[in-house]
């Protein structure tokens, strides 16, 4: 009877640790999920003071946080995400699933990491 109480205490364990490594699995990294994307589908435009935000690899992330295009939390009200949804030009160039990372990136709190 004891064995099984200790196998049940390490199932219970081993479930535990495999949930926690599934939900940081699942974290967005800004510099190597977004900024990326970004930099080869935008900077055809926004890039150098061209056009607002620039969104070179190394200035991106400023440039959205500090230019208030990300509000971190809240992907329904961030300017980008508008932009993304409403048909701006360089949405056609991402897919779905990029702009679903951009949402997901700053709903978790638009992190740069």
């Amino acid at each position: 009877m004891k064995h099984l109480k200790y196998l049940g205490i390490i199932a219970a364990c081993i479930f535990l640790y495999s949930c926690s490594k599934s939900e940081e699995s699942d974290e967005i990294s800004f510099s190597s999920d977004i900024a990326g994307f970004l930099e080869n589908s935008c900077t055809a435009c926004h890039y150098g003071g061209r056009q607002s935000p620039d969104l070179r690899e190394q200035y991106a992330y400023n440039a959205l946080i500090d230019g208030e295009y990300v509000l971190p939390g809240n992907s329904a009200d961030s300017p980008l995400v508008q932009q993304l949804e409403s048909g701006h030009p360089s949405a056609g160039h991402l897919t779905q699933s990029q702009i679903d990372q951009v949402k997901l990136w700053i709903d978790q709190g638009a992190v740069n990491n």
